[in-house]
């Protein structure tokens, strides 16, 4: 029930979030396109990490797979701060502590970085989405590191990677 309850709610905060990019953010597209390469990594290690969570692979597997996830994600916020110049000092924020948040508890990631309680304010919805690409990873890194001990980490790991890829998909249009 809580997954199903987990899913709807991320279903549903997508649904309020998936604005498209402010004007100013469209009048920034001549600037350097994010690459690619790094959009297909991206996608291609979130979908492998998101099967092995379902198979529910060794904690030091996916706390490896999910570091990768995290260090793909600081490149692709790097390329959208140059897109999208309005989210520079809310994902510098977060660039900064990208480290430090998978050795966080779960409940000081969720109300730091999750919910912005430690991050600057944005202006532009889009900013939000892409801080999504690096804590969701960040937070199963945290998840594995705890050992997969009770049965509900290995589902609450997966519904982070459901919703990052959905995060995703907003991130990759506005880059594009």
């Amino acid at each position: 029930m809580y997954k199903q309850l987990g899913i709807a709610c991320a279903a549903l905060a997508l649904f309020a979030c998936s604005e498209q990019p402010s004007t100013q953010a469209a009048k920034t597209e001549a600037q350097a396109p994010a690459s690619d390469n790094a959009l297909g990594q991206y996608k291609t290690q979130a979908t492998s990490l998101l099967a092995n969570i379902r198979e529910h692979k060794s904690a030091i597997d996916l706390e490896q797979e999910s570091a990768n996830l995290v260090a793909t994600s600081r490149d692709l916020l790097a390329d959208f701060v140059t897109k999208y110049p309005q989210c520079k000092d809310y994902l510098d924020a977060l660039d900064k502590a990208a480290d430090i948040i998978p050795t966080l508890p779960l409940e000081e990631i969720e109300s730091g970085y999750h919910e912005d309680g430690k991050l600057p304010e944005y202006s532009d919805p889009v900013c939000y989405h892409a801080k999504d690409l690096l804590v969701h990873p960040a937070t199963v890194q945290a998840i594995a590191k705890l050992g997969f001990t009770e049965k509900t980490h290995y589902e609450d790991a997966e519904l982070e990677i459901v919703e990052v890829i959905a995060h995703f998909g907003q991130v990759e249009m506005a880059l594009k």
